[in-house]
């Protein structure tokens, strides 16, 4: 089919990296850890306070400096008695050289061929000194606002992140939290898996996001493994992830999600590389989506996706290529024994994306970027027996913060898109981007995330061709301690088919508390309040959720 053109590429691209890669490290697993310059999961780093001098520690430094404050290390001899300073005396600023006191033997400032007695020589009178000249030194707490050195090693190997920035770069989320440890992995050869397990209670005060609201409760399980590849070049990475809940009076809102993933990076030399990432997850289809069932049973969503991008850095300019194929498939649902089809909804979207940036600083680069996607429908609706096939473009101008800083990370943008319907008989659906994926982290115990996306989501309400969706989000997290860990944000979504027909808005705010018992153990509390405003009073709604539970990881 002509719609498909460029699937057999993007998926053999995919393939050749995910499944290639093993061949490109052979007995990567019998070489040891200093031939392969591989980063020992032993020298992991808390993910609290910025620590100074990672450039030249060795594995033994590492582990010394995890050891809990007064506790002497096995291989540490008697602790010696600090030495005594002078208050008074001003330390060296970091990058500059210790003050030289005239008279010093090594004062590189004196002439090797003179013989002058300084303790006999009359001082300088004003006059022969002169006016030195002033130099405006910028206050540390200045520096330190506009710095951001890059971070230590992180021990979860996140290596695989320059794919699509908004939705794959998970080093902006690593940021941003703060956890006083780090789990440390197993290690399997040359890779390292990091196993996780939620269990928890949740309370809904609406089930199913309607006016009229009915209450329940339900136990959750969330298990997680990632396997990840410990080499110096090239990476792989498996990622298996699920969501199991077990309503206690209404089971058609049980969930039975997964996901399972697979990444791969190819370094062509060391300003090149090809990253991919496939996957296939299933899902349940939210109560409040825009053309979700809102009684009997929910629609289950099957998504597959291939994606591929090619990186290449010459000097400060950078370029990105990247291409993806995202099919979604909707189940049936049913109610009181009616069976609903929902293959009109399948769709297969295809896009392409290029993206210029230039490197101010490791911190700041400005970017262009520029999106085709062609979204394909093999059937018509059922509402108005209009296809949904349709083209769009995207159009998008930004900064990004780099990936490594330990201050600032992520990107921002803003853009133009639209979404055209090939039926004439169905409007183009267009607006404003936003865009955002990005922390700060104020200080050592307080971030902040921005999250943003915008994009035109799919329908098949009569007569309607899409409805332009925004999303932003804005969470703070502070440590009360170094073990307990607070956060709260505020989000706001908006669905508009700028035809009247769809306007949703919705406002959630969360509130979170983390308890780490130990490295492996942690105690968490969630709540939400959500309220719903849609078109006309009969569709508004408000709801709390909460959660609480236990996490288990290594």
């Amino acid at each position: 089919m002509s719609d498909r053109r460029h699937a057999w590429f993007i998926r053999s691209l995919v393939a050749f990296v995910v499944v290639g890669l093993p061949a490109r490290v052979p007995y990567a697993h019998a070489q040891s850890a200093n031939a392969q310059q591989i980063t020992s999961i032993d020298e992991t780093f808390p993910s609290g306070a910025p620590q100074p001098g990672y450039a030249a520690a060795n594995p033994q430094d590492i582990e010394d400096y995890n050891a809990a404050p007064g506790v002497v290390s096995p291989n540490d001899g008697p602790i010696a008695e600090p030495e005594a300073q002078d208050p008074s005396a001003a330390p060296a600023r970091p990058r500059q050289r210790d003050s030289i006191d005239d008279g010093d033997s090594d004062d590189p400032r004196e002439s090797s061929d003179t013989d002058r007695n300084f303790e006999s020589a009359e001082p300088l009178s004003p006059e022969d000194v002169g006016d030195a000249p002033r130099i405006d030194t910028p206050r540390a707490a200045n520096v330190a606002l506009f710095a951001n050195p890059p971070a230590p090693p992180d021990p979860l190997l996140y290596q695989i992140e320059d794919l699509d920035p908004i939705t794959d770069n998970r080093k902006t989320a690593r940021l941003f939290r703060q956890e006083p440890y780090d789990p440390v992995g197993i290690k399997i050869g040359s890779f390292v898996l990091f196993p996780e397990v939620d269990f928890g209670t949740s309370y809904y005060s609406n089930v199913f996001h309607a006016p009229s609201a009915k209450s329940d409760v339900a136990l959750d399980v969330a298990p997680s493994a990632r396997l990840v590849s410990n080499w110096s070049r090239h990476a792989l990475e498996f990622n298996v992830t699920g969501v199991w809940s077990f309503y206690n009076q209404y089971q058609t809102e049980d969930d039975r999600d997964y996901q399972v993933e697979a990444r791969g990076r190819l370094d062509i030399t060391s300003r090149a590389n090809i990253q991919a990432l496939i996957s296939r997850q299933q899902s349940f289809e939210d109560r409040s989506a825009l053309d979700a069932s809102s009684v009997g049973t929910r629609a289950k969503i099957v998504e597959d996706q291939a994606e591929a991008a090619y990186n290449q850095r010459f000097n400060r300019l950078s370029l990105q290529f990247r291409g993806s194929i995202n099919d979604y498939t909707y189940g049936s649902t049913e109610d009181n024994g009616i069976v609903s089809s929902n293959r009109d909804r399948d769709y297969t979207q295809y896009e392409e994306a290029s993206r210029v940036m230039w490197e101010l600083k490791p911190s700041l680069s400005p970017f262009v970027e520029v999106a085709f996607n062609h979204r394909d429908y093999s059937e018509a609706a059922q509402s108005d027996g209009i296809n949904r096939t349709s083209n769009g473009q995207r159009y998008r101008v930004g900064v990004s913060f780099g990936n490594d800083g330990e201050i600032l990370r992520g990107e921002v943008s803003l853009g133009y898109g639209i979404q055209t319907p090939e039926d004439s008989r169905l409007h183009p659906v267009d607006g404003l981007l936003l865009d955002a994926n990005a922390t700060w982290r104020i200080t050592p115990i307080t971030s902040i995330l921005f999250t943003a996306a915008t994009d035109v989501s799919e329908t098949t309400t009569a007569d309607v061709g899409g409805a332009f969706y925004h999303y932003a989000g804005v969470e703070v997290r502070h440590e009360l301690r170094s073990y307990l860990v607070a956060s709260a944000g505020l989000i706001y979504s908006s669905q508009n088919s700028q035809d009247g027909v769809i306007n949703d808005n919705e406002f959630r705010e969360t509130l979170g508390l983390e308890y780490y018992a130990d490295r492996n153990t942690v105690l968490f509390g969630r709540y939400a309040h959500v309220n719903f405003d849609g078109v006309g009073v009969p569709n508004d709604y408000v709801g709390d959720e909460v959660r609480v539970g236990v996490k288990f990881r290594r």
